[in-house]
């Protein structure tokens, strides 16, 4: 190798003067060396090998090791690592700039080849945006990337239109929802001429990939001051929609039960809630409907709003048979952390619980109210912890059952739970769904 001697007149060069003229070895002293599992280490520097180096654990070294203990490369084979080292952090310096090389070209999109990062362009392709019994919905994208929608029919293969609009989703058997130049409008998807014109600028409806069957569906238009209105349009027996009521907001959901519309009627500012054929769930009595987002034994939670008299708001739970779970009258509610074993509810800086059938188990008397858990053979037992401040700062505790039965007496601070691990019949298994 021809590196070598440079190298090693050059590591000479910078060694103290002391250390040039290299003595026996009997009398050397160690000022650095190579670990195959640690790297370079100046022992003069106060380097060390790391703790979990396995040379700690005893010599390894072979022949051609140099220094005490550990496997270490002799001086020529330290230094061609050592070069190979310098090469590899040159190149990995040289990848580096390259990319920010080409993250600047790419960052420019005048003069990037559309091809390296286009892979749809060009391409005709079948779009995911539902079909009917004879027609079905084609993506063709240009040059670009940028895709254009069509129809054409299953059977013929025929154009029923070609590629033209910014969007098609077929919503139900005789109906799709068309953009074009920016308008959104309701089309024959057999024909492709329009039902309504194209005076909208959104819609909404559910997603049928295989089997377009949408009863409702919501259009937008919004003025240039920004306000929206919702036209909510219900199909009739033969698939064509018709206008039904105007809606200032509009949400399609999906919950644990099945999907579902919230809807805030324009007239009356009230919030309901309908299925996805258009049945009344929930009047629009409401002030505000929120999913919860999870189901407990095959029932689905909204938190329901309400104004009172004196301008402030209430909140509590309905299920999607309208039945209050828990009342309006409440200023916060919890009904997902605690699952299965109840709703938490507040009212100033009092807390209480509800189960998921509308009883309060805990009356709202608690300054603190947490549900617990713990162990005992393979199964886990849920119970509450309440806490109650009193008016002279001190404070007492108590553990519950999650059906309202009290388990201890009433403790100073923090109720002791040895008594608790007794009481496994009178339990229930923790089980958060």
């Amino acid at each position: 190798m021809k590196r070598i001697p440079i190298l090693l007149a050059a590591g000479l060069v910078a060694l103290p003067a002391a250390a040039q003229s290299v003595p026996p070895v009997s009398q050397a002293k160690v000022v650095a060396t190579y670990c195959t599992y640690c790297g370079f280490i100046d022992f003069e520097k106060g380097e060390t090998h790391k703790s979990d180096c396995p040379s700690l654990g005893g010599s390894s070294g072979g022949s051609s090791s140099y220094g005490g203990g550990g496997d270490y490369y002799s001086y020529d084979e330290r230094h061609e690592d050592a070069w190979n080292e310098r090469k590899a952090a040159k190149a990995a310096k040289k990848a580096e700039r390259e990319a920010k090389k080409a993250a600047q070209k790419y960052a420019r999109p005048k003069k990037v080849k559309l091809k390296d990062y286009q892979p749809m362009a060009g391409k005709t392709v079948v779009a995911d945006m539902g079909a009917t019994e004879n027609t079905q919905v084609i993506a063709k994208y240009n040059k670009k990337g940028v895709p254009s929608y069509g129809l054409r029919n299953r059977s013929t293969g025929k154009w029923v239109r070609k590629p033209q609009f910014q969007g098609i989703t077929i919503v139900g058997p005789h109906a799709a929802a068309a953009s074009l130049k920016g308008r959104t409008a309701i089309i024959d998807p057999d024909t492709g001429e329009p039902t309504t014109e194209y005076a909208f600028d959104q819609f909404k409806a559910f997603h049928y990939p295989d089997n377009a069957r949408n009863t409702l569906l919501a259009l937008a238009k919004t003025t240039p001051q920004g306000q929206r209105t919702w036209y909510m349009m219900v199909a009739d027996g033969n698939g064509n929609y018709t206008q039904a009521m105007t809606c200032s907001a509009v949400d399609f959901i999906e919950d644990g039960t099945g999907r579902k519309i919230l809807y805030r009627r324009d007239d009356t500012d009230k919030v309901g809630m309908l299925d996805e054929f258009g049945n009344e769930i929930l009047p629009p009595v409401f002030d505000g409907l929120k999913n919860l987002e999870f189901s407990v034994d095959d029932a689905a939670y909204y938190q329901a709003r309400r104004m009172l008299a004196d301008g402030s708001t209430a909140v509590g739970v309905i299920d999607e048979k309208g039945r209050m779970v828990v009342p309006c009258s409440y200023d916060q509610i919890d009904a997902k952390s605690w699952g299965k074993y109840g709703i938490q509810v507040k009212k100033g800086d009092k807390t209480g619980v509800y189960d998921m059938r509308g009883n309060q188990v805990l009356p709202d008397m608690f300054n603190r109210l947490t549900l617990e858990h713990f162990w005992d053979g393979n199964k886990s037992w849920a119970y509450y912890r309440g806490t109650v401040y009193e008016a002279d700062g001190s404070s007492r505790c108590a553990l519950f059952n999650t059906y309202g039965e009290q388990l201890t007496d009433w403790e100073p601070y923090y109720a002791s739970e040895d008594r608790i691990y007794e009481m496994t019949s009178r339990l229930e298994e923790y089980r958060i769904y």
